[in-house]
């Protein structure tokens, strides 16, 4: 019986969705690249040992961010560079989510709302840690996005992994003035109206698609409204250190909003697929009829080159003299490149096989398809 995937759902029934729905070109060319990921239309690779033995034929992987069955070496690669730079200190998780009534303006103005959620949420924490009264210092902080909860509807909400303490003007490691740190209200009142005035200088400039629904002074209305509203921002009990969190983010660098591991089945009419919920903590089933749950997949489609994970304060690139000045604080020692993981270690890593059938040698040596010296060799072709 085949498998049920995400791929699978989109080859099986995109075609007469896309005949009854406009949506982005971005979401259509990245339905179009995986629904071809692994398949014949992408091309392939042979693998060979030093003997030059053939060991295997894979047809390539389409490296969307988006694509839940490729991208694990991208997701590795960004957990060990995450796992080089966090300080062996406390570390607060943050979660800024916006109201759902913004979600109208969202929805018409994707790119925008995406970097301007970003951006509030990273000017918001650059001004209060450098208030006097919460740390007057650099803390180090990684911001991750994501636009779903788990059970896929549409929840665009930032997760900020933030050092307890940072590096003041003196080059000394300068902890928190309060035992929370930065208290919540504050946080979101500062995460709000950055948002907010965002929203309103767009308006003014003429830059920012106005829904449907309303007109611009219904906008400038609801913003006022939405400026007198609370905003969900939740911080969890802080952390000895912050390894937990960045593994947890880690796991969304690539993969998109669903694993295919969560879908249960695919019928002539519905999707049934599983969570686990943040309330219950117990594994959840949901049945969606297919255009539904072609809505949440596309609603959660990457934007292209648009950063959703960002390391910022001393943990950017450009304050490494700062983190090991950190570093030093706490007895680690100082950063040194991190190399590139290649398919050997990323196989090596996961306890997989790596020698050769015939000789058992290693496996060193990849070639594309049509450099095979034998074309009757693809039979031998697979997934993986």
């Amino acid at each position: 019986m085949k498998r049920s995937t995400v791929q699978s759902f989109l080859q099986e029934h995109f075609s007469q969705y896309q005949q009854s729905h406009l949506m982005p070109l971005y979401q259509l060319k990245a339905v179009t690249r995986l629904m071809s990921c692994r398949t014949e239309a992408l091309g392939g690779h042979a693998i060979y040992c030093e003997e030059g033995h053939l060991n295997g034929v894979w047809y390539n992987s389409c490296k969307h961010r988006s694509c839940p069955q490729c991208g694990a070496i991208n997701s590795a690669q960004w957990l060990k560079k995450s796992e080089s730079l966090v300080l062996e200190c406390k570390h607060h998780h943050w979660i800024f989510t916006l109201p759902h009534e913004l979600h109208c303006i969202w929805l018409f103005n994707r790119a925008f709302c995406q970097s301007l959620l970003m951006q509030s949420v990273r000017k918001t924490i650059q001004k209060l840690s450098a208030d006097d009264k919460y740390l007057s210092a650099v803390p180090g902080f990684i911001l991750a996005l994501h636009t779903w909860a788990r059970n896929l509807i549409f929840h665009p909400h930032v997760h900020c992994l933030i050092s307890h303490g940072g590096i003041n003007k003196q080059g000394k490691w300068q902890s928190p003035k309060r035992k929370c740190f930065i208290p919540a209200k504050v946080l979101m009142a500062i995460f709000r109206g950055k948002f907010l005035a965002g929203v309103q200088a767009a308006l003014n400039k003429g830059e920012l698609v106005i829904p449907s629904r309303m007109n611009e002074q219904k906008v400038k209305n609801s913003c006022n409204k939405w400026g007198r509203q609370e905003w969900v921002i939740h911080c969890v009990k802080p952390y000895e250190h912050g390894r937990g969190v960045v593994k947890y983010l880690a796991k969304y660098i690539r993969g998109g909003s669903i694993k295919n591991r969560q879908i249960i089945a695919i019928t002539k009419e519905h999707v049934r697929y599983c969570y686990k919920s943040h309330q219950t903590k117990k594994t959840e089933f949901i049945n969606l009829k297919h255009d539904d749950f072609m809505d949440r997949l596309l609603s959660h489609i990457a934007q292209p080159k648009k950063q959703q994970y960002q390391m910022l304060g001393i943990y950017h690139n450009k304050c490494r003299e700062k983190l090991n000045l950190a570093r030093a604080e706490f007895l680690q020692k100082e950063v040194d490149k991190v190399d590139k993981i290649g398919w050997q270690e990323f196989l090596e890593n996961h306890d997989i096989k790596q020698n050769c059938k015939e000789c058992g040698k290693p496996l060193s040596v990849l070639k594309p398809l049509n450099e095979l010296e034998d074309m009757t060799q693809l039979n031998l072709i697979s997934t993986y």
